[in-house]
């Protein structure tokens, strides 16, 4: 019995294929995407992420975002100079 169910599911299969390169026309084949890039949203980090970094990196990431900073200012200035920043 399983035997004849095997081969009329071939006969099914085969009979298909026939019909599609008759009529000109194959299954399309799935296109191979590439994965798309993540966009990183630039937010503002939050007080305490700032206060984190150093005094050297809190420049530059306000360099990196074109936040007009005090160079000679503590690091508490620049900090509150860049969170206040939108």
């Amino acid at each position: 019995m399983e035997y004849i169910i095997i081969a009329l599911v071939g006969i099914a299969v085969v009979y298909t294929f026939l019909q599609h390169k008759k009529s000109g026309t194959v299954a399309p084949k799935k296109a191979v995407s590439k994965p798309k890039k993540k966009v990183v949203k630039k937010s503002t980090p939050s007080v305490a992420e700032l206060k984190k970094l150093t005094k050297v990196q809190l420049l530059e990431h306000a360099d990196k975002n074109k936040i007009k900073v005090k160079r000679s200012g503590s690091k508490a200035e620049v900090v509150k100079a860049i969170a206040s920043h939108k």
